[in-house]
């Protein structure tokens, strides 16, 4: 199954407007990872995510404001199959000014202070009612509504300059210049999920790595260790089939690359908190308190 490519190419904004949003209903909330020049900021409707952004993994749940500025790698997956979100994707060049302020020799950039704004966070309602605005501006599309979106991210832009604490350069949230590797780690993650023979060190060979290299850097870069990062896309795709088909749940497991109904059962428990028989006969799932780091 082919997966989004790694620089997710999907969505050209508009050169004069660069801004665009939309509401993401569809089941299984997951993207793996990838990266694109524009920020992207992720309002969480209803159900609980996971984002992997810029090689640190937290979970946001109802009402969380998820934070990705441009160039950094991401992912989201879904410990509520139920989630959906509203996405807001725009780029830098939407600021008329120089944007020293907000990208500084001396402080971390504005949009890389904070990955998941929560609702116990002093300044979650003001971003709540201004991306709610700027939601409303945008399907409306009334005279001056580029106007009055442009003038709310200004106002959002305020509050996370004035009011998050910037980290001196070197903080844990970076930029990545090294996108072609992973890449190609990636894409054989993906091709080859299946084959339950899968190990650390045909990887770190596919990335002509040292194995214990390898197992550091990945972790660095998705915070996620080589098991936790293959066993997310195994579990993904049994999620697919489990909702999409009426295959057996054995039949199932093994397509997926795990070595057994036993190992499938319980990496499936612990990520999503039910088990694939439920899952697959359309129960609710109990969200799981698992907090991966």
């Amino acid at each position: 199954m082919k997966c989004l490519p790694f620089y997710e190419k999907e969505k050209r904004l508009d050169r004069s407007f660069p801004f665009v949003a939309w509401d993401s209903e569809k089941p299984g909330f997951w993207f793996p990872f990838h990266w694109h020049p524009q920020i992207e900021i992720v309002y969480i409707l209803k159900g609980r995510l996971e984002a992997a952004v810029g090689g640190k993994s937290e979970e946001g749940d109802q009402g969380d404001i998820i934070v990705v500025d441009s160039g950094l790698i991401h992912a989201y997956s879904n410990p509520s199959p139920a989630a959906s979100a509203r996405i807001f994707q725009f780029g830098l060049e939407i600021f008329s000014e120089t944007l020293s302020d907000i990208y500084g020799p001396e402080t971390s950039p504005l949009f890389r202070r904070k990955s998941i704004v929560s609702n116990h966070d002093a300044i979650h309602g003001r971003l709540e009612m201004l991306l709610d605005g700027i939601f409303e501006e945008y399907q409306r599309r009334q005279t001056g509504c580029r106007l009055a979106i442009i003038s709310k991210l200004y106002e959002l832009s305020l509050i996370f300059l004035r009011e998050l604490p910037a980290e001196k350069s070197g903080g844990h949230i970076k930029r990545n210049n090294n996108h072609e590797r992973l890449e190609r780690i990636f894409t054989f993650f993906e091709n080859n999920f299946e084959n339950p023979g899968l190990s650390l060190e045909m990887a770190a060979d596919k990335a002509c790595l040292n194995k214990f290299y390898f197992s550091r850097y990945l972790k660095e870069q998705t915070g996620r260790s080589f098991f936790e990062h293959l066993s997310r896309i195994r579990l993904h795709q049994a999620e697919r089939r489990l909702a999409g088909t009426d295959l057996p749940i054995t039949d199932i497991a093994y397509m997926c690359g795990f070595n057994s109904l036993a190992t499938f059962n319980r990496i499936f428990k612990t990520y999503t908190g039910t088990t694939p028989s439920a899952y697959h006969e359309g129960k609710t799932p109990r969200s799981s308190n698992r907090r991966l780091t």
